[in-house]
C-alpha cells in the first residue's frame, strides 16, 4: 500500500505553468496543441496526470505494438504511484500481426486482446487507450456491439444455459472435458465450467434450472472449488464473433453475388450454400456494416499523437502494404481497402477536428505555430547498471542540491532491498508502501 506523501511528490508537476494550459486546453476541448520536451516516462506521467485534470479519456496513438508493450506498463505504474485514475483502466488495443488479402488470419491472443479491449472501451471502462495507427484505422462496428461480446453471470440471476453456450460458441470459446485453459468450457448436467479471458482462475457455475445457484473460482489444476463469489465476467476472445448474417455478408461481397431476403432466408442461404469461415477471413467483417472508427466509439476522448511526424511515416508505409496486398490478391473492386480502413488522408482530416494534442520529444516550433505549443523539458535518468557506489553519489548530490529523489521498483523484497543499502550507506531515506506483515520496514531513517 502506498503512503500518502509518495503522492504528493507529484503535485510539484501539476503546479508547472506548462502542464496547465495543456490541461486547460484538453479540458475545454478547444482544438488540438502541440506539446514538446517530453522523454516516453515523462509522457507517461503526464499523460496520467492530464487525464485526471481532464476528465475525459485519452486516445494515444502510437507507432506499433511494441510501443504498447512499452507505455502500457508504465502508464499504470503511474496510476498506482499517483491515484490519478484506475489501472485497469488503462488499455492497449493491438494492431493486427499480419495483412489483409493475404489469407492469413490474426494471431489468437492478439484477437483476444483486441476483443476485451474493444469491450472495454464500448462500456467505458477505458480511461486512457493506447493504440498503434494501424489499429485505430480499422473500420469499427457500434459500441452497442462491441459491448454485447461479454456475458455477466449474477447469482440469483435466470440465464438460457443453450443460449449462453451458443454465445460463448460464437465468441472464440470452445468445448472441452476438462477446463484448463482460457477459452475453454465443460457443461455436465447444470454445471458449466468456463474460463475467461484476464480471469486469475476459471470459475464454475451451478444452475438450479435456469437460475445461477452458486458461482466459484476452482483450481484447474486439481479441479477443486475455491471461495464462492458473487458474479463472473465472460469476456470474449474474438471481436468479430460468427454468425450466419457475417458471413452471408462477406460472402456476398467477395463472390459478388446478392443475398436479399429477411434474416431467416440469408441464414438459409448460407447454410445451403456452405459457407464458413476461412484463413483472414476476420479482416472483411468491415463489409457487414462497419462504418465507424475507435474516434466515434470514444467520442468524448482527447486524441494524443505520438511523435506525430514517425505516425504518418508509420502510417504511409502500411498503407503501402495494404494496397500491395490487394493488387497482388485479385480480390480487385469486389473488397477494395477503404472497405476495411480509414485511409491516410481521411485519417488525418478526422484527427485535425478532434481535441487533442501532438507529444514530442524534440518539436521544432515554427512562428506560425508558437502560441499553441507548450514546451515542457524533461531529461533522462542515469542507468548505472548494477555500479551502487555511483548510483549512491548521484542520489546524495541530487538531495544536496534541494532535490527528491523517487525510487520505483517492481516488488516489496527490492524496496527492503534498497533500504539495506541506504541504511548501509548513512543515506536518508523514506519508504513510501507498507511492506510484508502490513508494517512498515523503516518509514524512516
Amino acid at each position: 500500500m502506498l503512503l500518502p506523501f509518495v503522492r504528493e511528490l507529484f503535485t510539484d508537476v501539476e503546479q508547472l505553468p506548462g502542464f496547465g494550459r495543456v490541461a486547460s486546453h484538453l479540458k475545454e476541448g478547444t482544438g488540438r496543441i502541440r506539446v514538446s520536451g517530453l522523454l516516453p516516462t515523462a509522457k507517461a506521467l503526464l499523460l496520467v496526470l492530464l487525464r485526471r485534470v481532464a476528465e475525459r479519456p485519452f486516445i494515444l496513438v502510437v507507432n506499433d505494438n511494441r510501443a504498447i508493450e512499452d507505455f502500457v506498463p508504465v502508464l499504470r505504474g503511474f496510476c498506482e504511484l499517483t491515484a490519478a485514475c484506475d489501472p485497469e483502466s488503462i488499455v492497449g488495443l493491438p494492431a493486427r500481426d499480419v495483412l489483409p488479402f493475404q489469407n492469413l488470419s490474426p494471431h489468437p491472443e492478439l484477437q483476444e486482446e483486441r476483443a476485451t479491449a474493444l469491450w472495454k472501451i464500448a462500456t467505458g471502462k477505458a480511461g486512457i487507450v493506447v493504440a498503434p495507427i494501424a489499429a485505430t484505422a480499422i473500420l469499427q462496428r457500434p459500441a452497442e456491439y462491441y459491448s454485447d461480446l461479454a456475458r455477466t453471470l449474477r447469482r440469483g440471476e435466470s440465464f438460457d444455459l443453450e443460449n449462453l453456450l451458443g454465445h460463448l460458441n460464437t465468441v472464440g470459446y470452445s468445448s472441452a472435458d476438462v477446463v484448463e485453459m482460457p477459452g475453454e468450457y465443460a457443461v455436465r448436467g447444470g454445471i458449466l465450467d468456463v474460463y475467461s479471458p484476464e480471469a486469475e482462475r476459471p470459475v464454475r457455475v451451478e444452475f438450479f434450472g435456469d437460475e445461477v445457484d452458486s458461482i466459484r473460482r476452482f483450481d484447474p489444476a486439481s479441479q477443486r472449488s475455491m471461495n464462492p463469489i458473487d458474479e463472473a465476467l465472460l469476456l470474449p476472445l474474438t471481436e468479430t464473433p460468427v454468425s450466419e448474417q457475417l458471413l452471408g455478408a462477406i460472402h456476398t461481397r467477395l463472390s459478388g453475388r446478392r443475398i436479399t431476403g429477411n434474416e431467416e432466408m440469408v441464414e438459409a442461404a448460407v447454410r445451403s450454400g456452405g459457407v464458413t469461415v476461412f484463413p483472414g477471413w476476420e479482416f472483411y467483417a468491415p463489409v457487414a456494416g462497419a462504418d465507424r472508427t475507435i474516434f466515434d466509439l470514444l467520442p468524448n476522448a482527447a486524441v494524443l499523437l505520438d511523435e506525430p511526424d514517425l505516425l504518418r511515416s508509420e502510417f504511409d508505409r502500411f498503407w503501402t502494404r495494404v494496397e500491395e496486398a490487394h493488387e497482388r490478391s485479385g480480390v480487385g473492386n469486389l473488397v477494395r481497402p477503404t472497405d476495411l480502413y480509414l485511409p491516410p488522408e481521411g485519417w488525418w482530416r478526422k484527427v485535425e477536428t478532434l481535441t487533442g494534442a501532438d507529444v514530442e520529444h524534440l518539436g521544432i516550433t515554427r512562428s506560425e505555430d508558437a502560441d499553441s505549443t507548450v514546451n515542457l523539458q524533461t531529461q533522462a535518468t542515469p542507468r548505472f547498471h548494477g555500479a551502487i557506489p555511483a548510483m549512491l553519489e548521484e542520489v546524495k548530490k541530487l538531495t544536496a542540491a534541494g532535490n527528491q529523489v523517487l525510487f520505483s521498483v517492481p516488488n516489496t523484497g527490492e524496496v527492503e532491498r534498497l533500504a539495506d543499502i541506504f541504511t548501509e550507506y548513512n543515506v536518508s531515506f523514506k519508504l513510501g508502501s507498507r511492506t510484508r506483515g502490513g508494517e512498515s520496514y523503516a518509514d524512516e531513517t
